[in-house]
This record gives C-alpha cells, structure tokens and sequence, in this order.
C-alpha cells in the first residue's frame, strides 16, 4: 500500500489581550506593533487603562485599521487608580480627566474609526475568558487597574487564565517602577491573587534600547505604519525632552515572552507590593521554587532588539 506524505501541522496561534497605557510613552504602540507582525499570536481584544482611556483606545484603534484589523474589539478601560478618590473604585470606572496623552494626534478622527463599545474593558475581557477558559493569555503593560478589577468582580476567573504577562516591576535596584507606581493597591491585588504571572521589570526594558541607526531606519520608513510610528516617537519626545530619546523596548519585551521565552533568563518565586513609606510602590522578590510568579533576570539583549525591531520595521 501506498503511504502517503503527512502534512505538517501548523501550530495554533496563542491567543492574548493586550492591556495598555498606549498613548504616552513609546513602547506601548511598538508592543501592538510587534502582535500584529507576530502571526504566532491571535489578538482578540485591547483595553486601555489609565487616565484618558477612551483617547488611548482611539491610538490602538487607528493602528489596527492600518492593517485591516479593525475587527478586533478595543474598549476603553478604567482611568481612576483603584483606590482614585479615598474609596474602592471597581465599577463603574472610566476615563480620568487629566493632560492630554502625548500621541493623541497620532489617532484617526473619530468618524473614521468604529463606534467605541458601551461595554466596559473589564466586563469585555471576562466575557472572553469565560467563553474560552484556560485559552487567552493578558499581556499587562500598563498600571494594573482593570487586572485588578477583573479579579476582585470575579475571583474565582483566575482559574480561567493559564498566566499573565505583565510590564512592571523592578527587582534589582530599590526604586519604584511607573506602572506600579500608578495604581500599587491594583498590583498588590493582582500578585496576591495566586495568578500565574510572568514579568519583565524596568531592568529589562532598560538593556533593551533602539540605537540610532535602528531608530532611523523607522524615521527612513515611507509605510503607513512607519510614518504613525515616526510621529509617535516625535510627540514623545516632544512631549518628555528631559527623557534620554532613544526608545526602550520596555513594553514588546513583554510581547516578546511568548514569541522566544528562550531569551530570557527566568527565576520563580513570589512578588509582593511595599507600602513602607520609604519604599511605597517598590515590588520586592522573594525565590521560591514553587512560587506563582517568575521574574526575568536576563534577556539576550542583542537578538531580542533585532529580531523584534526587525519585525515592527516589516509591518
């Protein structure tokens, strides 16, 4: 009898929902990029968290409609701290009035982009888990919020979440990191709810910096993605000129996790959230071979910048 040739199997794209603070800084927008130059990943959804939630929700939508990818749903998420106003703010919680983000001009206007859904981020995002438990994996890599109500609207969802990704945290220096910085009860909530949760804290981001030949490369670029991108980094440091000007991969390193976990350098162990008054917001390590949560210690910086770089200038 004849054999005939097996077909090779094409992996299953990794489902994720990316939770960001697109808007400001630079390495949020280049985080979507990466997915959506990534078919190993199957984006089915965005929220946007902090501060003026429905113009950062706008930013994730323009880019997306770049690529014809306009029917993934974004929703704008919670824009108060948890604990904002003296009081638990689970929901209703939506966009905090506050300076505008520094790439608001780099958003379409709003006739030429979907409707934004009615329905709250946090709502949005347990429907999907729900519906396909133990499939979708968050990438958070912006202030905890909508993690953090998430949970508290439904603790029980976390056994419906295989991990969490988040950006945030710093484990070698004794500093606060902005992420949890803007909102340390939800992050507190967030690393005490037993989730299994990956991070890639400030040090990462930091070995992880565009050079300028790479930075001009984007600036060189004549598609509709590279110029939104060269004009984002534009309003960013328009926006921060005390900042160093050259991009860190702070945010796509967290994309970077489910695309080569090889890179990185990983130990296990439990996170937790000080509120001390001399080191509020500051995340602290403790090693524990069975712990929830893993941090990344090192990361091969040189063919993580390329490769992920290489990938968003592809777009």
């Amino acid at each position: 009898m004849k054999k005939t040739a097996s077909k090779p199997i094409t992996p299953v794209p990794q489902s994720v929902w990316l939770d960001t603070d697109i808007g400001d800084d630079t390495d949020d927008i280049f985080a979507l990029a990466l997915i959506l130059a990534s078919p190993e990943l199957n984006l089915t959804g965005v929220s946007t968290v902090f501060g003026e939630t429905d113009a950062r929700a706008r930013l994730a939508q323009t880019l997306l409609k770049l690529h014809a990818r306009d029917n993934v749903p974004v929703f704008a998420g919670c824009g108060h701290p948890l604990l904002g106003n003296g009081r638990m703010d689970i929901l209703p919680n939506g966009p905090m009035v506050r300076e505008p983000i520094a790439q608001g001009a780099c958003a379409l206007p709003k006739y030429k982009l979907p409707t934004l859904p009615k329905t709250h981020a946090v709502e949005a995002m347990a429907r999907l888990i729900r519906s396909n438990p133990g499939q979708m994996i968050p990438v958070a890599i912006g202030p905890l919020t909508n993690i953090a109500t998430l949970i508290l609207e439904d603790p029980k969802i976390v056994k419906k979440i295989p991990r969490l990704v988040v950006m945030g945290g710093e484990f070698k220096k004794c500093m606060w990191e902005w992420n949890i910085h803007c909102d340390p009860q939800s992050a507190a909530c967030v690393v005490e709810s037993d989730l299994p949760i990956d991070f890639i804290p400030w040090a990462i981001g930091m070995t992880c910096t565009v050079s300028t030949v790479q930075l001009n490369q984007l600036f060189a670029s004549r598609t509709r993605t590279g110029r939104l991108l060269t004009r984002a980094v534009k309003l960013w440091r328009k926006a921060k000129p005390r900042l160093h000007h050259m991009p860190h991969l702070f945010d796509p390193m967290a994309v970077a996790v489910l695309l080569h976990p090889e890179w990185f350098e990983w130990q296990r162990g439990r996170v937790s959230v000080s509120f001390a008054p001399a080191s509020f917001a500051h995340t602290q390590f403790t090693p524990d071979p069975q712990g929830p949560h893993r941090i990344a210690r090192q990361v091969k910086k040189s063919v993580a910048v390329r490769t992920v770089w290489d990938r968003i200038l592809a777009l």
